[in-house]
């Protein structure tokens, strides 16, 4: 049985008369019950709505231009987008707004105020960058182009030190020597290139000279000609003239050895020329079509790298680079960088008015408005403290209600439960009176027929003389049998000879 909820008392509730509704208004924060009672106040909080539409309208046309700057959107994504952010950037504001309110003490309102101004011009900054873009569009496009032009050659000139590029070279160097060889029969190797004759050379060059040097000396001791600034120690055939044509003659001899040497190993290097030309040729030929296909897939890997540069590089429209373009016109020009400046804190302070106006609102001097709400407010309050008494007034009542039912329901239930007991005792007594008298009659009866051994089975006769009953009469069963585990009978007659048991110790 549950207990149907106790109804709450109503809550008495302040009558407030219609008041005129105003989207405005709603936008302010501003209750409008209390404004139709000051309507010197109303304007200015029309302003403060109308200035928290500007900044959301602005946010929604800025979020329009930086997805069809940044991601070439499409006019209905954009649209769509902007009119979300518009929606989210109005509720903000509204809240930014609604959430100021007025202390006693001014530190109270800075306290509050100053997170709400750094949140307002945040938003600002972040709301202005893609208008001031969008107003700077032809000179932000014209650098843009110079940063593009940059880039490319910069990205060139990486290219061309790269890795890539010196291999290309090499390959290039390879080709050039495979194709030679081919042209020239399979001669890979110029006599004048080997380095024992490129030795034997130098050798005879500086043997010639000493030659012709000694031959001059010997002139000049001679005949005094070709002297060139020497010093004539004898005239004619001395002993001078004989060392330096000793010198000339070894010279000379020197020079035979080494030309014959040189012949030699240019005849040497003429016949394994002759005879690995076809090997050298062959192989040349193997190798001229890899090197070229090597050739060609890094020309072509290159030109692909470049290609997909310039690619990306025309493609790039977003944020970063039209900040860069930006600031990179804003200092070369100092007008430019001017009104971009002043441009930027326009919009910037655009979009921060309401919560600035809200302060400065805060800071001054109560209007009525303020009073009449302060007023409101206490009733209002105190109003719900009421309602709260009242309700936990309520409560208690209730609760005391279900303590009480709760008490009745035992008290019943005690009652019900005594009777319950007592009539159980007054059948488990019949029984047993009953039974008693059952088991009298029967001992009574069994008794003559042999007193001597009932006596010696301590007063219950064994089975024989209970099986010599009259025929067709079932004698009762012995009680104390039946206690001692009669099939069929259980706990139920192991109770009840106790109970028969504590009835004669009663009697007694």
């Amino acid at each position: 049985m549950t207990q149907s909820p106790v109804a709450r008392p109503a809550v008495p509730r302040p009558l407030r008369p219609r008041s005129r509704r105003s989207f405005l208004i709603w936008l302010s924060g501003a209750d409008p019950y209390i404004l139709d009672q000051t309507p010197s106040d109303r304007p200015k909080y029309q302003g403060m709505g109308g200035a928290v539409l500007t900044t959301a309208t602005l946010a929604g046309v800025s979020m329009f231009f930086a997805l069809s700057m940044a991601l070439n959107a499409s006019i209905a994504a954009a649209g769509l987008v902007s009119v979300v952010w518009f929606l989210a950037i109005l509720n903000l504001d509204r809240w930014l707004v609604s959430s100021l309110q007025r202390s006693a003490r001014r530190r109270d309102i800075l306290k509050i105020a100053i997170p709400r101004a750094v949140l307002a011009l945040l938003f600002g900054v972040i709301i202005s960058t893609p208008l001031v873009l969008q107003i700077f569009g032809p000179e932000v496009e014209a650098e843009i182009t110079n940063i593009r032009i940059e880039q490319s050659e910069a990205y060139q000139r990486r290219l061309n030190s790269g890795p890539l590029v010196e291999e290309i070279k090499k390959l290039q160097s390879a080709r050039s020597a495979l194709v030679a060889t081919i042209a020239g029969g399979g001669a890979a190797v110029a006599p004048g290139r080997d380095p024992e004759v490129v030795r034997l050379n130098a050798l005879l060059r500086t043997l010639e000279d000493k030659r012709d040097t000694n031959a001059d000396a010997a002139v000049c001791e001679e005949t005094g000609e070709k002297c060139k600034g020497r010093v004539r120690h004898d005239a004619g055939r001395g002993p001078h003239w004989r060392e330096y044509k000793r010198k000339q003659a070894d010279a000379e001899r020197q020079i035979a050895i080494y030309r014959r040497q040189l012949t030699e190993r240019s005849e040497s290097i003429r016949r394994s020329a002759e005879t690995a030309a076809g090997d050298t040729l062959k192989e040349a030929r193997t190798r001229l079509p890899i090197v070229q296909a090597r050739l060609k897939l890094l020309q072509g890997a290159q030109s692909d790298q470049q290609s997909a540069f310039e690619e990306k590089n025309a493609a790039n429209k977003g944020f970063l680079i039209r900040l860069k373009a930006l600031d990179r016109a804003a200092g070369d020009d100092f007008t430019l960088g001017l009104w971009r400046t002043l441009v930027f804190l326009l919009i910037t302070t655009l979009e921060c008015l309401p919560i600035f106006v809200k302060i400065l609102f805060l800071l001054g001097r109560p209007t009525r408005y303020d009073e009449l709400l302060e007023t409101y407010e206490r009733e209002r309050l105190e109003l719900g403290k009421q309602n709260a008494r009242k309700e936990r007034q309520a409560g208690f009542l209730a609760n005391n209600d279900e303590i009480l039912y709760a008490d009745y329901v035992a008290r019943e239930r005690a009652k019900v439960l005594e009777a319950m007991a007592q009539q159980t005792a007054e059948a488990e007594l019949a029984v047993a009176q009953r039974s008693l008298d059952l088991w009298r009659d029967r001992e009574l009866r069994l008794l003559p027929h042999d007193l001597d051994r009932y006596v010696d089975v301590g007063g219950t006769l064994p089975l024989p003389i209970q099986e010599a009953a009259p025929t067709g009469v079932q004698p009762p069963a012995n009680p104390v049998l039946a206690a001692a585990g009669e099939p069929g009978n259980g706990r139920r007659r192991i109770a009840h000879w106790g109970t028969l048991t504590a009835l004669f110790r009663r009697g007694r």
